[in-house]
């Protein structure tokens, strides 16, 4: 079974190095794809045999950049099904989809495993760090290192398409496809799994031309480290179940289904909660991504 993993990616060396490292070995560098976002920037990583899709147009403004990139990766996913990859995943660059140990697969089996019409989505996890968690080991799994995260609808993506879709802007959903989380299929979102990493990618991002919408939109985001402070992380077991179910129970639009509320979080956006064990060794340690960084490149 052929399976492609597409991306999109601007002024971002760790997470495109980790992103490269991660799936390339899961399912090898000629099955990459990654929509480069604009020619005004050249890639600081080793990217010697991945599928580069160089699109020097894409607006800057996020809503319109937003579109445009969904638009765009939606008709590359279906000339890729059509012309004989039988499954494609797609993710953002700071997003990891893995398989649960739980289910009795890795993650290219359950893949595989997938009926031939198959839209699923995963379950979404934004890794946090926490106020305990220390400065990270280079040689030491991420998720052994980040043990906080927030069950939320936000990323219950649609990543593992068999038939083409048209993704909505965010990549959240696609237009007229049920919300079908598959089980055991995860994602996790690293954009704040280390502030340090964290506050170098916004200086990084400033290198190139940047929207303002854009840059308001990330910075934005390092108050959500506040959401990993409090004292009642739940456990992962305790939540997911129900969490998948509430998420499931979509919301209509003329658009079609977007993922449901969750009604019974600890937090505003879901579920604050403490991974189990079982997933220490489920994402790569920082090193994995470093070993591909040009000696140019700055180091976040």
């Amino acid at each position: 079974m052929s399976i492609a993993v597409l991306t999109n990616v601007r002024t971002d060396t760790f997470f495109l190095a980790l992103w490269v490292a991660y799936y390339g070995s899961l399912f090898g560098r000629e099955n990459l794809h990654i929509m480069l976002d604009g020619d005004d920037w050249r890639p600081q990583v080793d990217l010697s045999g991945v599928n580069l899709h160089v699109v020097p147009n894409v607006p800057r403004e996020r809503t319109l950049r937003l579109g445009f990139t969904s638009r765009w990766q939606s008709r590359h996913a279906a000339r890729l099904l059509k012309g004989g990859t039988d499954l494609v995943l797609r993710t953002d660059i700071d997003e990891f989809v893995a398989a649960d140990p739980s289910c009795g697969m890795d993650l290219p089996t359950l893949l595989r495993a997938l009926p031939p019409d198959a839209a699923k989505a995963a379950l979404g996890l934004d890794v946090i760090q926490s106020p305990d968690e220390t400065t990270l080991d280079e040689a030491t799994p991420i998720l052994a290192q980040r043990r906080h995260a927030i069950l939320t609808r936000e990323f219950c993506k649609l990543v593992a398409i068999r038939r083409p879709v048209r993704w909505m802007g965010g990549f959240h959903r696609a237009r007229d496809v049920d919300i079908d989380i598959q089980p055991g299929l995860l994602l996790f979102h690293l954009a704040l799994f280390d502030r340090t990493a964290a506050e170098a990618r916004i200086d990084q991002r400033r290198s190139t031309a940047e929207h303002a919408t854009q840059g308001a939109h990330i910075a934005q985001r390092l108050s959500r480290f506040d959401e990993v402070s409090g004292p009642d992380a739940r456990e992962f077991d305790m939540v997911a179940a129900p969490a998948r179910a509430h998420v499931m129970a979509s919301l209509p639009s003329r658009s079609g289904p977007h993922p449901g509320h969750i009604p019974d979080g600890n937090t505003q956006r879901g579920h604050h909660l403490r991974l189990p064990d079982r997933m220490v060794d489920l994402l790569p340690a920082p090193a994995a991504a470093r070993a591909l960084i040009l000696q140019t490149a700055p180091m976040p």
